[in-house]
């Protein structure tokens, strides 16, 4: 399998899949920022759905090789993308098919490294990331995914990795460095205390104490994982909500988190943790899928 981080020296593109809706000329700007921060190619991709239609009769004229609504496609990339892409390497593309399938082909035949798309109003790129699509992307593809809700005003100032702990996050980490190695980055945790309704004495006393030991777990945890340089936040209660607050109290504007598990356990984890997270975060985020190869998931 080839490698999905690119590094230093290897070739890099970043695919840009998008609906045409205006809101997703803020995933435009920042996959063209990018890319002209990387020196990276550029690959644009919509994606037409075919209208269901009866089987041809005998007889009938063979379809047009491109349906009037692909054709429509290409000319609005052509109109937008062209003018913001001037000076770059790249590529407009207009696939009929299913959304996740074609987005996952395009970005295997074009050898991206980034999957790059926006917030609008319908279901794969909707506000509310509980489609199907991104359900089947994180499950099946392998690329890291941006979804892009801020405008493209200057570089990633600030990023903040979160974290579980577990050897799966610390691919997160790894991609941080790998794509943002100049970008201030830090970590991220959150912490339950069991049957806390249920304590005698100080409450308080008891997150206190549990609050500690998380965060020297967190900093053991990045030194292992070869991060030992970065700081270490932490804090008691849901994850996606602390997460969202940390996020805005330190000015990030770029989340980036791991999503672990992949086969029977993977919907679960989808919809409690990385769905939450994506639903909940104040500024862009970049969801790290597992890399286990495709061919080995159930």
């Amino acid at each position: 399998m080839r490698d999905i981080v690119w590094k230093p020296g290897a070739a890099r593109a970043i695919l840009l899949a998008t609906d045409l809706d205006g809101r997703c000329d803020r995933a435009l700007d920042r996959a063209v920022a990018l890319a002209r921060e990387w020196r990276a190619r550029l690959v644009v991709l919509t994606v037409v759905e075919p209208p269901a239609s009866p089987p041809p009769r005998l007889g009938d004229a063979p379809p047009l090789q491109a349906s009037e609504a692909a054709l429509r496609a290409a000319a609005r990339l052509r109109r937008d993308v062209g003018p913001a892409a001037e000076g770059l390497d790249f590529e407009l593309l207009v696939r009929e098919g299913r959304v996740a399938e074609c987005i996952d082909a395009v970005a295997t035949e074009t050898g991206c490294s980034l999957l790059v798309t926006g917030v609008a109003h319908d279901a794969f790129f909707g506000r509310h990331l509980a489609g199907s699509t991104v359900d089947w992307l994180v499950r099946h593809g392998r690329l890291p995914l941006l979804v892009v809700r801020d405008r493209a005003h200057a570089a990633y100032a600030r990023v903040v990795v979160a974290s579980d702990l577990s050897p799966a996050s610390t691919r997160a980490l790894d991609v941080a460095r790998d794509l943002f190695p100049a970008t201030a980055r830090s970590l991220f945790t959150a912490f339950q205390v069991p049957y806390l309704g249920l304590r005698d004495g100080d409450r308080d006393s008891g997150i206190d104490d549990v609050r500690d030991a998380t965060l020297q777990a967190a900093r053991t945890f990045l030194a292992e994982a070869g991060h030992g340089g970065l700081s270490a936040a932490v804090a008691h209660g849901d994850a996606a909500s602390r997460l969202a607050e940390h996020a805005i109290a330190s000015g990030a504007d770029l989340v980036i988190a791991a999503c672990e598990g992949r086969g029977a356990l993977f919907h679960l984890l989808i919809g409690s943790v990385a769905r939450e997270i994506l639903d909940a975060s104040p500024c862009d985020t970049l969801l790290v899928p597992d890399p286990a190869p495709a061919s080995s998931v159930p």
